[in-house]
């Protein structure tokens, strides 16, 4: 069975088209069932008629019993065939979620890495769209549509019964399709912006919640639910106003619907009258045009779906070419950590402007290298650009001669380890955490990263240890134990190159020593490790030194001699 998360690898056209174009020979198959169903509803009106105009006339019992058991027979096979189609259309939506949402949230996280870490929602929107398009197909919208053609079948039925049975029905179609359009048009504009601003009311209700300690220490708490409440009020405001013309809209189309029921069974009436018509037709009449009536009434809201998933899937689609999957090479050997990073420029989505200019520097495996400068310097954006997060505009950075960026990833992470700046764990337990989430871990290794990073008796002072649930985010640690537990996790395995981003941002002093050690473990064992932090402590144990201020390197080397280059700078501005 191929992997899933392989899929993504495949172009754009053979992961949702193929999937998609699969989904054909199962919609056709659901029209023909769509098309039984509908014939199978004609047994009620034909057995209406029968008896009526054959039963009663000859007052045959037999033959009544005889029309009851075919009607009832009929029936069954409606409620038979219309929950096979119910359930062939879920089981499709299941076999498209299962083949697909691996691979879209792949993609979701790749996408959002390649957009720089600009806060667009893309990623999450990916999986919205994918269930837009699952809950399409698999649910009532869908088979809606698939009915909707056979509803002329009732229509030239009606035309059977009389012509003007069916004028009745085609005219009353119309103008309940144009009620519903006007519904359409009525309320949707009020009901996006009116979601718009329950959506940035719920945004905001969640930045309040995180921040509550603040808002309670500082007496906000009246100002910021006043704030809270404006936005929230006009939300409540504009869906108001479009539920009051969704009333409106929808009573006048109760009145037409009813009117027509009226008409059906007035005209049938005085064509009975005339000799033109049985009393049967005028029943069979009334029910058939209910059924023909069905498509118009629904049809706003069934474009609608249709509407919404064929936008998710163009999407989908662009997404996916926009943001194909990265190049990656065949399996390398284990580097032996010697970094290279050769003239690399780098610009975020959407800027002309560089924020990494230029930057050159070469370290040998097990050399510590200290990356400092004032924030917005470009710093972090080197350690993504290392780790083979992001693609430099122009330039490489190579891990023992090989593209960091088109390394295979999971090969690559064997041998590198990186603790980012907001340190961010996962729910599941410590072990989990450390292990990279891997269920197989080694438990062996796990406490020889925790060991590495001076972890393992912080870890073991935990209620559970190392099978401590954290919670979600590690809410169930302190910041400081959390940058602690992510520092093993970089360190975990068999690394060659690690990268800390502010790694001593949470520690208190114990903390910080617990980290000295560590660096001095990682130059023993040879492990290329480069830091960026702005405390001094930690810049004694490094071996080089790069000093970056608006993304150009104003100095790289010994870390004596930039040091003393710094000083000497600072001494000429006095």
């Amino acid at each position: 069975m191929a992997n899933p998360l392989q899929e993504r690898k495949k172009p754009a056209s053979t992961i949702l088209e193929k999937h998609i174009n699969a989904c054909r020979s199962v919609l056709w198959q659901t029209l023909s069932l769509s098309l039984v169903s509908n014939l199978m509803m004609l047994a009620l009106p034909i057995y209406s008629l029968q008896v009526l105009d054959r039963v009663i006339s000859s007052g045959s019992t037999d033959t009544l019993l005889m029309l009851t058991l075919v009607t009832t027979s009929a029936l069954i096979c409606l409620s038979l065939v219309q929950s096979a189609r119910s359930f062939i259309l879920v089981r499709m939506g299941e076999w498209l979620d299962k083949k697909l949402s691996p691979a879209m949230f792949a993609h979701s996280i790749e996408s959002s890495v390649l957009q720089a870490g600009l806060s667009t929602g893309s990623g999450s929107q990916h999986l919205r769209d994918l269930g837009v398009i699952k809950n399409f197909l698999s649910g009532p919208t869908l088979a809606a549509l698939l009915d909707a053609p056979w509803s002329i079948i009732f229509i030239i039925i009606l035309f059977m019964i009389h012509p003007i049975n069916g004028l009745i029905a085609i005219l009353g179609g119309i103008i309940l399709f144009i009620m519903a359009y006007l519904n359409e048009k009525m309320t949707k504009s009020l009901l996006d912006e009116s979601g718009e601003h329950v959506v940035k009311a719920m945004s905001q209700a969640e930045v309040i919640t995180r921040n509550s300690e603040a808002v309670e220490s500082m007496g906000m708490l009246k100002n910021i639910v006043k704030k809270w409440e404006v936005t929230s009020a006009k939300g409540m405001a504009l869906q108001s106003l479009a539920s009051d013309r969704s009333a409106i809209i929808s009573g006048a189309s109760r009145f037409i619907r009813l009117l027509l029921q009226v008409a059906i069974t007035g005209v049938g009436g005085y064509l009975v009258l005339e000799n033109k018509i049985t009393v049967g037709g005028i029943i069979a009449g009334s029910i058939i045009v209910g059924r023909a009536l069905a498509p118009f009434e629904n049809s706003i809201a069934s474009w609608k779906g249709f509407i919404s998933a064929r936008k998710s899937y163009s999407r989908l689609r662009d997404s996916l070419i926009k943001f194909p999957a990265r190049e990656e090479t065949m399996k390398l050997p284990k580097p032996a950590g010697n970094l290279v990073v050769e003239n690399v420029y780098f610009k975020p989505p959407g800027s002309d402007k560089p924020t990494i200019r230029g930057i050159n520097f070469e370290l040998k495996p097990g050399e510590l290298l200290g990356i400092v400068g004032p924030s917005a310097a470009g710093k972090s954006t080197m350690a993504k650009m290392i780790t083979g997060v992001w693609k430099p505009a122009a330039g490489i950075v190579r891990l023992d001669g090989a593209d960091v960026y088109i390394w295979n990833r999971e090969d690559f992470g064997k041998h590198v380890g990186y603790l980012p700046q907001d340190v961010e764990l996962f729910p599941g337990t410590i072990k989990e955490n450390i292990a990279r989430m891997d269920d197989n871990a080694d438990p062996e290794n796990v406490v020889k990263a925790a060991k590495t990073a001076t972890a393992h008796e912080m870890i073991l002072s935990l209620p559970k240890g190392y099978d401590t649930d954290i919670g979600i985010s590690g809410a169930a640690l302190s910041a400081g134990q959390r940058q602690r537990v992510g520092l093993a996790r970089a360190f975990y395995g068999d690394v060659k190159l690690v990268v800390l981003d502010e790694p001593n941002a949470n520690l208190d002093g114990e903390g910080e020593a617990a980290l000295v050690s560590t660096l001095k473990h990682a130059k023993a064992n040879k492990i290329t490790t480069i830091i960026i932090s702005h405390r001094p402590s930690l810049m004694a144990e490094v071996d080089k030194m790069l000093v970056v201020r608006e993304g150009v390197a104003v100095a790289f080397g010994d870390r004596e001699e930039v040091m003393q280059k710094l000083a000497a700078g600072s001494g000429q501005r006095q």
